[in-house]
């Protein structure tokens, strides 16, 4: 089975990818609208994502128990941006993200990127580990959590794309089968092998990462920045850092442009403004904590380009031509 879920801003988003995941967070890393879209293909016992969108993001959220995650970049576009996993910059071909011990998902995507995740319960994997008579595959996927080698940069990459092709008619058995065994065969495969255990986290980064969450999670919740640090544990100068060091962005930005996305999904979704009540660009603004309409109104533009009266204009067209 295969659908295709657009979204049209990073709640939209999150809310994707809490599917898999749980507590799902995202920040846009440059000004603009995020958009795009996440293919989805359910085979009988393993599913596949692939992410694609217009504007680089930081992912963060926690994962759960039970399920083996595999991650790789189809992308072919030459770039020199590239993805980030626990802050390992992946220059090249590469799984990454599947190590047991890992407890949260922590991810920059940048723009034109297009990863592919592959999602599968842990004793199905153990099962066909066991078939195929390679129980060494287990260490390594308990030791290390990212891997490249020759195999990955063209077998399998080729296997996980061609799912995605309308010229490969493959039945939903026989794609599964290739792409587990191509998985395996990654770990066994040491021509030109280079491997990486999971990066540890310095605290302020760390705390970087609980600011996005928390202030996605709880948007109306106003959040000043010794307040933040306290909670934390941190001094003002160390999460400061922090977040300059995770996202390019002081926390006062970082908690204004989550909100910023926050009310531009907000004018957009006329499910959610008539479920919290909200009617029109002020109620909206109030609702996620922007007091001053003018500096509402100016850091709106400046982030998306359009006011915020555009915006809901745009959603009212659209309701026009339901």
């Amino acid at each position: 089975m295969r659908k295709r879920l657009p979204f049209k801003s990073t709640a939209d988003l999150a809310a994707i990818f809490n599917r898999q995941l749980s507590n799902a967070s995202v920040l846009a890393l440059q000004s603009g609208i995020v958009e795009g879209c996440v293919d989805v293909l359910v085979l009988p016992n393993i599913r596949l994502f692939r992410v694609t969108l217009n504007a680089p993001v930081a992912l963060y959220a926690d994962r759960r128990l039970g399920k083996k995650v595999f991650s790789i970049d189809l992308s072919k576009a030459v770039s020199s941006d590239f993805i980030q996993a626990r802050g390992v910059t992946l220059t090249r071909p590469a799984l990454f993200g599947f190590n047991a011990n890992l407890k949260d998902l922590d991810l920059v995507l940048p723009s034109g990127s297009q990863m592919c995740t592959i999602v599968l319960d842990d004793e199905f994997l153990v099962g066909q580990v066991q078939s195929f008579g390679c129980v060494e595959v287990l260490e390594t996927l308990d030791q290390f959590n990212i891997l490249s080698n020759s195999f990955v940069s063209s077998e399998l990459i080729n296997a996980v794309s061609n799912c995605w092709s309308s010229y490969h008619v493959l039945s939903e058995d026989i794609m599964e089968s290739e792409i587990i065994a191509a998985i395996i065969q990654c770990f066994l495969d040491k021509n030109e092998r280079k491997v990486a255990t999971i990066s540890s986290r310095q605290d302020r980064h760390e705390a970087a990462l609980r600011i996005l969450a928390m202030t996605f999670s709880d948007p109306t919740q106003p959040f000043e920045i010794q307040d933040l640090a306290n909670l934390l544990h941190q001094s003002r100068t160390s999460i400061f850092s922090g977040c300059k060091e995770k996202f390019g962005m002081s926390p006062v930005q970082v908690v204004r442009s989550v909100r910023l996305h926050q009310v531009r999904h907000a004018l957009m979704d006329v499910e959610f403004s008539a479920q919290k009540n909200l009617n029109g660009v002020v109620d909206t603004a109030e609702y996620f904590g922007f007091v001053g309409r003018s500096h509402f109104a100016r850091y709106y533009k400046n982030e998306f380009m359009e006011t915020p009266r555009q915006t809901l204009a745009l959603r009212r067209k659209s309701e026009q031509i339901f």
